[in-house]
């Protein structure tokens, strides 16, 4: 009889035990989605999904490195120095942003074997200036010089990856 006793008084108490054991969700998913596009063709080659449980309130930490960290924008002395000739990024129209693109692109090309960082630096945010016009005229663009643009956009970021993968390389050996 004692023993029926207590299994009932253990049956009744250890569902309240359990709800005041168990904590209220104090975490949240992230998820965090990598696109990388093909340069040639614009479309999206491999989409990586990461998800990853943190506590409430707070974000995913994300990594910052010189390549990933957004430029700052260039003055327009900067960008004329860049192109050796006086531009005012605000004032560009469509056919003349195009042309700064393909200038910007032509000089990357044929100086960057000689460049450092602070040179690239200063390419990346004469890039960042020529971006913020072209999303301010962007609908002026046919599509074909939407993705000439884009690629050129891709040609300088591979270019500058690629020169930081030599030096990381360069370093280590």
């Amino acid at each position: 009889m004692k023993n029926l006793r207590f299994l009932a008084a253990l049956l009744f108490v250890l569902p309240v035990a359990a709800k005041a054991q168990t904590k209220p969700a104090t975490t949240q998913q992230v998820t965090e989605v990598t696109e990388d596009l093909d340069p040639a063709t614009g479309k999206v080659v491999r989409r990586t999904t990461r998800t990853t449980t943190v506590p409430a309130g707070t974000a995913l930490p994300t990594r910052t490195t010189a390549a990933d960290a957004p430029a700052t924008r260039a003055s327009d002395a900067q960008v004329s120095d860049f192109f050796r000739e006086k531009t005012t990024v605000g004032t560009l129209t469509a056919p003349a942003l195009l042309d700064a693109y393909a200038r910007f692109i032509e000089k990357v090309r044929a100086d960057r074997r000689t460049w450092n960082a602070a040179n690239w630096s200063a390419a990346a945010a004469v890039l960042s200036s020529l971006n913020g016009r072209y999303e301010q005229v962007r609908a002026n663009f046919v599509l074909d010089d939407k993705v000439t643009i884009r690629s050129q956009q891709a040609e300088f970021q591979t270019l500058r990856t690629a020169r930081q993968l030599s030096d990381q390389v360069s370093d280590k050996l």
